[in-house]
């Protein structure tokens, strides 16, 4: 398996969506909530996913595509 740590940054329409609920049913991912700042205005979350390559990329822009901001955080990538 592999582990990806993203910066996940939600607008303001998008705050009150089940995205990462939707992720986790929808993807063989493991998803783990590290921090989260929420506010009226926005959310920043960071989180790690866990799992196969193709399906990390796939959750990645199912969140993307849902209007989220994705962000790696650098030298995060880690593979078992």
């Amino acid at each position: 398996m592999n582990l990806v740590r993203l910066q996940l940054i939600y607008p303001e329409e998008k705050i009150k969506e089940p995205i990462l609920c939707a992720v986790c049913k929808n993807f063989n991912v493991i998803v783990n909530i590290r921090t989260a700042k929420v506010t009226m205005d926005t959310g920043i979350l960071t989180v790690e996913i866990d799992g196969e390559p193709e399906e990390i990329e796939r959750a990645m822009k199912y969140i993307e595509d849902r209007g989220v901001i994705v962000q790696p955080l650098e030298g995060q990538i880690f593979i078992e």
